[in-house]
C-alpha cells in the first residue's frame, strides 16, 4: 500500500496566516485516532509545529485514501474541506519519502538547517508509535528519517551557527536592547524553554510563566529561571526589560486595550518591548502601531536570520546529494522487501499447515491433557516453528537485492512453495 504525505506549512501560504492550518497540541491525538479509525488509512503520523501541519499515512487507495485525510483534518481544524484542498501539498512513495527527509534536514524549514525540525519530527513519530497508529512501513521511514536529518548535519555545514528561532530572536533582541538583563518568557514549551535557555546564557534573569504551573515550575527549575503565575505575569509586563511569547495559544494573550492600561501605570517614555514567537499569533499585530511599545516577531527574527545565511544555502546542495542516495536506497529496500513477500509468506503458511497437521495427528495422545496443558504444548509447537523460520527469513531480508532473489528461488525450490 502507498506512503503518502499531505500538509500545509507557512512557507508555501506566503503572505496568508497559517494560523487558519494549525493543529494544535490538543488536536493531534484525536486527530490520530480519527485518521486510523478509517478503513483507508493503515498508518499515520502528525507532525505538528508552529509553521507546519504534515500528515504522513499509509493507505489502501491512493485518490480516495487522500481524499479521506483532507477531511479527517478539515474536521479537526473546522475548515472547509476546499480550503485545504486549495493550498496543501501532496507527495507520493518516494516523493514522501523525500519530502520527509528533507525535512528532518531541515531542508523544508524557513530557517535552512535549523535544529528545532528533527526534534519535532522524533516527537511525532514517537506519540503516533505511542497511540498505536504506526506500523510497519511508518516505523521504518521515521526512524531512517531521524538518521538521515542527522547525517545531513554531520556531513555538511548546514546547521553551523544559530539555526533555531529561539536563539536566533535573542541575538536580534540583543541589538534592539543591549542594556537587557531581565526577560519575561510566557510558555515552557519547546520553543519557550529554549528561549529562556539562550537569555540566560547571555547571564540575563529569567522568569518564566505557563499556564500549567506545574510544568512551569518544572522547567524553570531544570533552566534556573524563576516560575512566575500566568495570570500575574501578563498583568504586569512593565515590570520587564523584555517579554517573549512561545504558546500554542488560539487567541490573544495580549491585545491593545490590555497595553494601553500596562503604559499607563508606567513611567513616562518607558518602552515596552514584546517579542512573539507565537503561531498562532500570542500578540495583537496592531501593538506595533503604538509608539511606547516594539514588537518582533517571527517575521522579523526569519528577515534577521535570512542575512546569515548564505553559507547554509551553499551547503543544500551537498545535503541533496545525501538525501538522493538515502531516498534512492529506501525506496529500493523497500520494493525489495515487497518482492520478498509472496515468498516469505508462503514459507510461513507452509510451516503453519506442517504444524497444524502435526498437532491434528497426534490429538489422541493429548487426550488427558487440561486446557492449560494443551495450550502449552501448541505454544510450545508454534514457537520450535517461529525460530527455526525466523534466522532464514532474516537473512533474506538483510541480504543484497541480487542474491535475495536467487536465494528466494532457492527457498521456492527446496520447499516448493
Amino acid at each position: 500500500m502507498p506512503v503518502v504525505a499531505v500538509g500545509i506549512s507557512q512557507r508555501e501560504l506566503g503572505s496568508r496566516d497559517f494560523s487558519d492550518f494549525a493543529l494544535g497540541d490538543s488536536q493531534v491525538t484525536p486527530c490520530l485516532k480519527s485518521l486510523v479509525a478509517s478503513e483507508l488509512v493503515e498508518e499515520a503520523v502528525i507532525l505538528s509545529t508552529c509553521a507546519r501541519t504534515e500528515v504522513f499515512a499509509v493507505v489502501s487507495s491512493f485518490h480516495a485514501g487522500i481524499d479521506e485525510i483532507i477531511a479527517v483534518v478539515a474536521d479537526c481544524i473546522k475548515a472547509p474541506r476546499s480550503k485545504i484542498s486549495e493550498v496543501a501539498h501532496v507527495y507520493y512513495d518516494a516523493g514522501a519519502t523525500r519530502h520527509l527527509f528533507r525535512l528532518a534536514a531541515g531542508l523544508e524549514s524557513q530557517i535552512i538547517g535549523e535544529s528545532e525540525i528533527i526534534g519535532q519530527v522524533k516527537r511525532a513519530y514517537v506519540k503516533a508509535h505511542e497511540l498505536n497508529s504506526t506500523g510497519p512501513s511508518l516505523e521504518k521511514l521515521f526512524q531512517r528519517a531521524l538518521e538521515v536529518g542527522k547525517r545531513v548535519r554531520t556531513e555538511t555545514t548546514i546547521s553551523r551557527g544559530v539555526t533555531s528561532s529561539a536563539y536566533a530572536a535573542t541575538e536580534l533582541l540583543a541589538r534592539v536592547r543591549p542594556d537587557l538583563s531581565r526577560a519575561l518568557v510566557v510558555g515552557a514549551g519547546e520553543i519557550g524553554s529554549k528561549v529562556a535557555q539562550a537569555l540566560i546564557d547571555r547571564g540575563i534573569e529569567v522568569h518564566l510563566a505557563n499556564r500549567s504551573e506545574t510544568r512551569g515550575e518544572l522547567i524553570a527549575g531544570e533552566l534556573g529561571a524563576q516560575s512566575v503565575p500566568f495570570e500575574f505575569a501578563l498583568a504586569n509586563l512593565g515590570d520587564y526589560d523584555a517579554t517573549f511569547f512561545a504558546t500554542g495559544s488560539t487567541s490573544y494573550l495580549v491585545e491593545k486595550s490590555a497595553v494601553n492600561e500596562i503604559i499607563s501605570r508606567e513611567i513616562v517614555g518607558q518602552e515596552l518591548v514584546l517579542v512573539d514567537l507565537g503561531m498562532p499569533r500570542n500578540v495583537d499585530p496592531e501593538l506595533s502601531e503604538l509608539a511606547s511599545v516594539s514588537l518582533l516577531d517571527l517575521d522579523a527574527v526569519y528577515l534577521y536570520l535570512d542575512e546569515q545565511m548564505d553559507q547554509r544555502r551553499s551547503q543544500v546542495s551537498v545535503a541533496e546529494e545525501i538525501i538522493d542516495a538515502e531516498v534512492s536506497e529506501f525506496s529500493s529496500r523497500a520494493a525489495h522487501a515487497a518482492s520478498l513477500t509472496p515468498t516469505i509468506t508462503s514459507f510461513y503458511e507452509m510451516a503453519e499447515n506442517i504444524k497444524l497437521a502435526e498437532l491434528a495427528r497426534f490429538r489422541t495422545k493429548f487426550e488427558g491433557l487440561d486446557p492449560a496443558q494443551l495450550k502449552a504444548v501448541e505454544a510450545l509447537a508454534g514457537g520450535i516453528v517461529a525460530k527455526v523460520l525466523h534466522q532464514p527469513v532474516a537473512r533474506l531480508k538483510e541480504t543484497s537485492v541480487e542474491r535475495a532473489e536467487k536465494l528466494a528461488e532457492a527457498l521456492s525450490f527446496l520447499f516448493d512453495l
